[in-house]
This record gives C-alpha cells, sequence and structure tokens, in this order.
C-alpha cells in the first residue's frame, strides 16, 4: 500500500490493527502448543525424573555409610558407567543491609566496597567545554518512528 495522502494514514492504521490481531492470534496458537508439549514433557518425564532422583539418593546413602571403602581416601572414584563423588562447595557469606555500616563504624572501611561512576543524568547538562574536559562524549538521541494502532480499531476474533 502506497500512502499518497493523509487519508491514506487511517486506512494504513486500520490494516496494522488487523495486522496486530492477526499476528497477537498466531502467537497465542503457538503459545499454548508450546505450553501443552512442556506440560506433556513434564508428565511424561515425571516418573523418570523420581526413579532418577531415588538412585541418587540410594547411591549417596551408601556412598556416606561406605566412604573409606569406595574412595579409599579420594574424592571421587570411575566406574565403568560413570564417576561418583564429593565437591566441596566454597564457603558462602550473607549480609545484612547494616553490615556494611557496622563494618565501617568498627574500623574495617577495607571491608566495604564503594563503586565510583557518574551520574549519566546529571553530565547531560555539562558545557561543551565541561564535557571535552571530563572526555564525556554526548551522543544526541535518534529520532524514531512509531505507528500504533487504536485497539478500539482492533476487530475483535470470532468466537
Amino acid at each position: 500500500m502506497k500512502i499518497k495522502k493523509i487519508a491514506d494514514m487511517e486506512e494504513a492504521l486500520a490494516k496494522i490493527a488487523e495486522l496486530d490481531t492477526a499476528i497477537a492470534q498466531v502467537d497465542l496458537i503457538a503459545e499454548e502448543a508450546i505450553n501443552k508439549a512442556r506440560s506433556e514433557a513434564d508428565a511424561a518425564s515425571r516418573d523418570l525424573i523420581e526413579e532418577r532422583s531415588q538412585l541418587i539418593i540410594a547411591m549417596r546413602t551408601f556412598s556416606d555409610s561406605h566412604r573409606e571403602e569406595i574412595f579409599d581416601g579420594k574424592k571421587s572414584r570411575d566406574f565403568v558407567n560413570g564417576t561418583i563423588g564429593y565437591r566441596q562447595l566454597p564457603d558462602k557469606v550473607e549480609v545484612t543491609a547494616e553490615t556494611a555500616q557496622l563494618l565501617c563504624d568498627a574500623g574495617f572501611e577495607h571491608c566495604v566496597k564503594v563503586k565510583k561512576e557518574p551520574v549519566k543524568a546529571a553530565l547531560k547538562n555539562f558545557s561543551k567545554d565541561q564535557l571535552e574536559k571530563f572526555q564525556i562524549n554526548l551522543i544526541p538521541g535518534e529520532e524514531s518512528f512509531y505507528a500504533k494502532a487504536s485497539e478500539k480499531t482492533i476487530p475483535k476474533p470470532a468466537a
């Protein structure tokens, strides 16, 4: 469709509304198919996942009570069909919102990270000289065209 006059804009927007509806319907059908496939896959694999989990629990239980015999001082053991073993995960540190201030108050500033970064919104108002002095590159915002069809013009799907 060629736009030759302002009145053609209204027709183009109506067509966009129709196309948006058709796209949304196709997307909805795809989403429903995906959700159905996921649901079927979940149902089909549920018993398999449970059986796998039970096998791992049984292996861990046996391994815990026979650790010296199985591992001989090592962290893992290779079998024909795979490997079992133990991994030591690193310690985790949990802090509260007050921890940083408590550390600073106690003289442990070196244990607190302070991130310094420019406030970009404030820099937008700098003069040309200031931008140059502080090595700031101001990139002008680009203009972009948009067309949004009014939802009231979108035809309702036939039930």
